[in-house]
This record gives C-alpha cells, structure tokens and sequence, in this order.
C-alpha cells in the first residue's frame, strides 16, 4: 500500500512539474507567443484552430465557439487543453494537425444544439471517423478574457464536455446493442411472438413499459420499435453475464482511444438478479455511457456489426519530420452481420412507425431509436441514436438531452435534423 501510495505521489509530482514546464505562464513559455503556431484543421484543410498576428505576437483564433471541446484552447493566462496540449509539441514546432471534423456539419450542429444541456456527435460508421463533436454550453476559445469569470460561475458547466465526459444511463436506447447480443446468442429471432401485458414480474417485483401500456401481440422486431421495456427485461434477464460481455465488446465501459480527457462510463457488476438484469436491459440499473460510446456502438450496428476505432486526428504534416498518419481500423465484429441487418430492421420500424417517427427524413430510409432515461430528480434524460441512409449507412448520429423529456417529443426530432444536416454536409470521403 506504501509503494502505491508512493507510486501515485511520484506521479502527480512529475505530471505537475510537467504542467508547469508547459503552462503559457511559465516564463520561458512567453516565447511560444512570440512565433506563428501550427493550424488546427478540419478533413478539408479549413482552419479549425489558427495563429494571427497582433501587435506583441501572436494569438489563437478558433473558428466557431464549439470547437473549443475539440482544439481545447492555447491561452497567455489560462493554458491549454484539447487538442491545443496533446499535440502542443506538434504545433509548436509549425506542424498541422488534420482532424476528420466537417466543419460546416460542427457549426450546424452548433446552431442545433443552442439553449439546450447535452452533446451531440455524428460519426462515419464505414471508418469511424468523428464528423462533429458539440457539447453544450462550450467554452468559447475566443471569449476566455472576456467571459472566463461567467464560465466558472456557470452551473451548467461548460468546461465539461459532455460528448466525451459525460456518463448518462442510455435508458431505451441501449435496446439496440441488447437485441444484437440477443440475435447473436440465440436468445431470440425477429419474428418471435411476444405478448407485452404492459408490465412483467422478475423476482417478485415489477418492470413496466412506459405509462404502463399494454402492447399486445407483438414479434422481437416490434418490441424495438414500440421499445417495450416487457420484451427487453425478459431478454436481459435470460442472457445474464452474456449480456456484460457484448456491451463490453461494443465499447461501454472502455476509453475510447481519442487525444482528449475522457469518461470510462460504467458497466454493472456481473453479480445481478434477474431483475437487476432486467433494469439494464432497459438501459437502467447501475450502466452509465457516454455519448461517443453510444455513437461508436450504434455505429457498429450501421457497419454490420463491426466496431471500428474512434478517429479524431487523420494526419499530423508539416517541418522537417515525415507525415504521422492515422487509418481507419476495426476493432473486432462484435456481432454477426445477420444480427446487425435485423438490429437495423427494428430501427427502421422504429423511425416508420414507432417511438422515433419524429426522426424520419423525407425520402430516405433511417434507422432510429430514441431513449428516456430516469435520473430521479427532474425531468428525464433524453436520449436519440440512428443512423441514415439506413441500408448503406453514411452517417450514425447521437443526441442526449439533460433533463429533456420525453425523448419522441425531443431527442428524436433533433437527430432527425442532426442526420438531415449530416448527410447534407458531408459526402463520404476517402480516409
């Protein structure tokens, strides 16, 4: 335990010292300021993040206030996060750094997103590259001397980015990735018959689809869409341990290998009832997901079941050394492409004629689901994930809203625009 505790001390001493040799207040830090930095930049070479002369130097213009959970901001008084320190050797060296945003899709959903508490991330599920990254509210790179005192006073905390830090319960939208590992062990088909009564009984105590509505007759792909929490429970309860696993497999409860401060989430004990594992099959109990995540695993499902790596940053050029470039690569087939095309069926049905109708987009076949999470004060959280074209993907969207709702009413006809606006924005484009 001594050794530990020694362990961490050594580490938080040489991490600070490390922090203060790079802090802009550092007195031999000034100089960086006295010289043009490298650009921060989107897939297409716009600045995201730039250099410009001022009368003592240099500063740091950002090119939309939201793009500050991305390039993090490079300040005399404040220092710097998000890609501004992890790249901050790169940078000052004159390098660019290339990300895979699209940033008109960044200021759209930008713009989308105003006056609201939540995130929003778009991803393509084919390379899972990150289009667009909005937390709200942000911190505006831009406005640090200026509102710094109004963003440390914010309750909302804006310094949080909730796209990547954030840990919400997924409520009903973690339906999707438990139907894939239900297909994929046998536990159920598409065309089982199912009769929802509205409310089911594990271990004695009682699970209830929302308002206690009683389904009826209804087949696995229909509890989808209609999200019945009956269907959902009795599934998770018989794949048991199995069911940890494959969220696992998806990305929950994992850091996703992006060059920013993230949130690991929470996967519940293995040790559960029946009931327990009921309260996660409806994306309850002790499971809490981040946006990413979330994006990541329906992405997969777009992808026919394979999980790709999250990529931020495409190419690091630039100086005299050689072009760092980062490809698109796959995890691992976390369920077969079969189960994933039926996964995508029940959201398909869900946007045509279930809980996430208010997602669908004129002419284009889009695969949905929305989520309404219990937090236990206030309103609830909202959840929409989805992707479109649905039978040749582009793009996978996820919005969360804090405290929003009823998610049909809210979260879903916000993805709807956020995918409308996505594959308006970005055309599929070789990595």
């Amino acid at each position: 335990m001594c050794t530990y505790a020694l362990l961490i001390g050594g580490l938080v001493y040489w991490q600070a010292i490390a922090d203060l040799e790079g802090h802009p207040l550092n007195p031999t830090g000034y100089a960086v300021f006295r010289q043009p930095r490298g650009a921060i930049v989107d897939r297409d070479g716009k600045p995201l993040a730039e250099s410009v002369s001022t009368d003592v130097g240099y500063r740091r213009v950002y090119a939309s206030p939201s793009v500050s959970h991305i390039t993090g901001y490079f300040h005399q008084r404040y220092g710097m996060t998000g890609l501004e320190k992890a790249y901050n050797s790169s940078l000052s060296q004159g390098q660019t750094v290339r990300t895979t945003i699209a940033l008109p899709l960044q200021k759209h959903m930008e713009e989308l997103m105003a006056g609201k508490v939540g995130a929003a991330v778009a991803m393509d599920p084919k390379t899972g590259a990150v289009l667009a990254l909005v937390s709200y509210p942000y911190v505006d790179g831009n406005r640090l001397d200026e509102s710094w005192s109004d963003y440390l006073q914010d309750e909302r905390s804006p310094f949080v980015n909730r796209a990547v830090q954030g840990q919400y319960p997924p409520g009903s939208a973690i339906k999707p990735l438990v139907l894939g590992a239900a297909f994929a062990e046998r536990a159920a088909y598409p065309e089982q018959p199912w009769v929802d009564r509205g409310a089911v009984e594990l271990e004695g105590r009682a699970i209830k689809n929302f308002q206690g509505q009683a389904l009826g007759r209804i087949t696995t792909l229909e509890a989808l869409a209609h999200s019945s929490n009956v269907v959902f429970a009795l599934l998770a309860a018989e794949l048991g341990p199995k069911l940890l696993t494959a969220l696992s497999q998806f990305g929950l409860g994992e850091i996703p290998p992006l060059p920013l401060p993230m949130s690991r989430g929470r996967l519940p004990s293995p040790e559960q009832s029946d009931y327990g594992w009921g309260q996660i099959g409806i994306g309850h109990g002790d499971l809490l997901v981040t946006p990413l995540q979330m994006a990541s695993a329906v992405s997969a499902i777009a992808n026919g079941g394979k999980l790709m790596r999250p990529l931020l940053v495409q190419e690091v050029r630039g100086g005299w050394r050689l072009p760092r470039v980062q490809l698109p690569a796959a995890y691992t087939q976390v369920i077969p492409e079969w189960a994933a095309a039926a996964v995508r069926d029940g959201m398909v049905l869900a946007v045509e004629r279930g809980t996430a109708r208010e997602a669908a987009l004129p002419g284009i076949p889009t695969a949905g689901k929305t989520g309404t999470a219990q937090t236990g004060a206030g309103q609830d959280h909202s959840w929409f994930v989805g992707f479109a074209p649905a039978y040749d993907p582009e793009v996978a969207v996820v919005v969360v809203l804090e405290h929003g709702g009823i998610a049909s009413q809210t979260a879903a006809p916000l993805g709807g625009a956020v995918l409308q606006a996505a594959l308006a924005a970005c055309t599929p484009q070789g990595m």
